[in-house]
């Protein structure tokens, strides 16, 4: 068996593995998540393991997939990618999306910041999806929100841990209730990196930002 370490998280288990993997496994009583924290083999992890040893079977036989082709489903699931930003910040905005297929989706605010776009953009993946789903994407504010640290907004009233409200909570809550009950694996990727969804997104957001900023001359 895989050699790890096992320590006890809030709402689960983080595992350590000898090759450098770090899997944090979370049961919050609403939704069940695997997150990749560290992957350096490209591991694919089933989003809603029944048992340490399914995500334990992953690391000693699976080997990292081929990337021929961006589009290709995962584990059986669909593969969208997601992005978005202000430029400045705050400042004007812009969002992206890349759908399972092929489509593309985006468009923009005159006055936001990068972490209600890249939202907003997320919001419009799901949205416009049903059922399982792969998504990519760059922002771990997004990704890190949805995967972890929404189990304790939503125990504390939408306050974080030290009491402050959550920040953009009307598009965190209308993501949480487009998630609830999908099998979804959220999987970031390095921004401006290469990943083929990730470039398509980036593009889309600069154009939405063009559009944005042409409406409101």
């Amino acid at each position: 068996m895989a050699a790890f370490e096992q320590i006890p998280i809030q709402w689960g288990v983080k595992l350590i593995f000898d090759d450098g993997t770090v899997v944090n496994w979370f049961r919050d009583g609403r939704r069940k998540t695997v997150h990749a924290e560290k992957n350096p083999r490209g591991l694919r992890f089933p989003p809603s393991a029944a048992s340490v040893a399914e995500i334990v079977r992953v690391v000693e036989g699976a080997e990292p997939p081929a990337d021929a082709d961006p589009f290709r489903k995962i584990d059986g699931r669909p593969v969208g990618a997601f992005d978005g930003g202000a430029d400045p910040n705050p400042g004007l905005g812009g969002w992206g999306v890349v759908l399972p297929g092929g489509g593309e989706l985006c468009g923009g605010e005159r006055h936001t910041t990068n972490n209600r776009m890249e939202l907003t953009a997320a919001i419009r993946l799901l949205e416009e999806t049903r059922g399982a789903l792969h998504v990519f994407g760059d922002s771990h504010y997004v990704i890190a929100g949805i995967t972890r640290w929404i189990h304790t907004w939503r125990v504390k009233g939408w306050r974080t841990t030290d009491g402050r409200a959550v920040g953009n909570r009307d598009l965190w809550e209308r993501l949480d209730e487009l998630a609830a009950g999908r099998d979804i694996v959220w999987e970031r990727v390095p921004g401006h990196a290469g990943h083929p969804l990730n470039e398509r997104c980036d593009r889309l957001c600069a154009q939405g930002r063009r559009v944005a900023g042409a409406r409101a001359r």
